[in-house]
């Protein structure tokens, strides 16, 4: 037997003594041991620890018991990805990101075909800031270049377990070292931790900054995204200028569908189509929803205004708004409920201006007064005949000064 199949072998063994319950008295094999299995048996064949491949080992261990055909049938399973795989066109790592980005591959599977392993904040790079917040691939591959070169994966772990961790030497250490997003990252985790436990996520209120907020519509949403430990986000592009401006929106599982059922048909069929996959245990995770591919079109829209807000997280004692196209909603206003506020609004305005032409009345008043007119004659250049205008522009100024 060719040391290959020795190797599978090995792998099969110590995969399933670690997927049994030990007995007690028996040393139960590190997982540690099962991942460098399977990395050595990779890379035998040239192919990254990626989830794509690791899932022909899992699905070999899987058998319920092995034979020099399953070994030659696993064995040739590997060689056919690995020439498909060594074979692919080679592309540059941005490349490599958008390609995947575009066919919603896993962070997971990612990660190791560009060399770093799938470690936390990795994760959070790619599956949070990329993915979802559509910042720069070039951006994402510089912070996971210099976290590999000074060796902080560990570091970085060690630090967003403690509670004041900006005032720790390791952060000072991480910062020294300029990567860019260790806050955010920190943050985020803590923020789904927090949604986690409450089921909800934290209010910037509770957070403790104030968002700057911006009512968006006709949003063409492509994707919907979800899975049973984080909130829902839309992927799309809104119209801004002449072209469209990519954008990732994050909502509660209510607001969703708050959202799909202001959208007619195809909003109601997606709405169905959500609760099917996630009465689907079965149903991978996270859930992915190409609209197009699905349902023949994109869904737009139309049909409401969202209030939205970029999240915030610390730069030392200040609230920083993150740079990328990402943002909670706050609000979901219907095309009559805007319509009204926008009314209200402007009302408001109008009367302010009202307010600041009286209150600037009285300041040409005094100048009047200054060049010796008459009180009445001041007045009545003023528009201030009448006393109570008189009174109120008084006190207008005054609270100006």
């Amino acid at each position: 037997m060719d040391q290959l199949k020795l190797k599978l072998q090995e792998y099969y063994q110590r995969y399933q003594q670690m997927e049994q319950k030990v007995k007690p008295g028996k040393e139960e094999p590190a997982k540690e041991e099962v991942l460098d299995l399977e990395n050595d048996i990779l890379t035998q064949f040239g192919l990254p620890t990626s989830r794509r491949f690791v899932q022909i080992l899992h699905d070999f261990v899987h058998h319920s018991q092995v034979s020099d055909q399953l070994l030659d049938y696993v064995s040739k399973k590997l060689r056919s990805a690995a020439r498909k795989y060594l074979l692919a066109p080679v592309m540059s790592d941005v490349e490599l990101l958008e390609q995947a980005r575009d066919q919603k591959r896993s962070p997971y599977d990612v990660l190791p075909e560009l060399g770093y392993p799938a470690q936390e904040y990795a994760l959070f790079l790619i599956g949070e800031l990329y993915y979802r917040r559509n910042m720069a691939a070039a951006d994402i591959l510089e912070e996971l270049k210099k976290m590999q070169h000074f060796h902080s994966w560990n570091d970085l772990a060690l630090l967003s377990k403690m509670n004041n961790y900006s005032h720790h030497e390791l952060y000072a250490k991480l910062k020294k070292h300029e990567l860019r997003f260790i806050d955010d990252y920190i943050q985020h985790s803590r923020r789904q931790e927090t949604a986690r436990l409450v089921n909800k996520r934290p209010t910037p209120a509770e957070e403790g900054y104030k968002p700057d907020y911006k009512t968006i519509t006709k949003v063409q949403v492509e994707d919907i995204i979800f899975d049973e430990h984080t909130t829902p986000s839309l992927f799309g592009k809104i119209k801004s200028g002449r072209g469209y401006t990519r954008i990732t929106i994050g909502l509660e599982f209510s607001e969703l569908n708050q959202i799909l059922m202001s959208s007619d048909g195809l909003g109601v069929e997606i709405s169905n189509h959500i609760k099917k996959r996630l009465a689907n245990p079965a149903a991978e995770k996270p859930t992915v929803i190409d609209i197009r591919a699905e349902f023949g079109d994109v869904l737009k829209l139309d049909n409401c205004y969202l209030e939205v807000y970029k999240p915030q997280h610390r730069e030392g004692n200040k609230w920083v708004e993150d740079k990328d196209n990402f943002y909670f909603v706050d609000k979901i206003l219907t095309k009559k409920e805007y319509e009204k506020r926008t009314k209200e609004a402007e009302v408001q305005r109008k009367i302010q201006e009202c307010l600041e032409l009286i209150g600037g009345s009285y300041v040409y008043y005094q100048r009047l007064r200054r060049l010796g007119i008459t009180d009445d004659e001041a007045k009545l250049r003023a528009g201030l005949q009448d006393e109570l205008l008189f009174k109120l522009s008084f006190f207008l100024n005054k609270v100006k000064e």
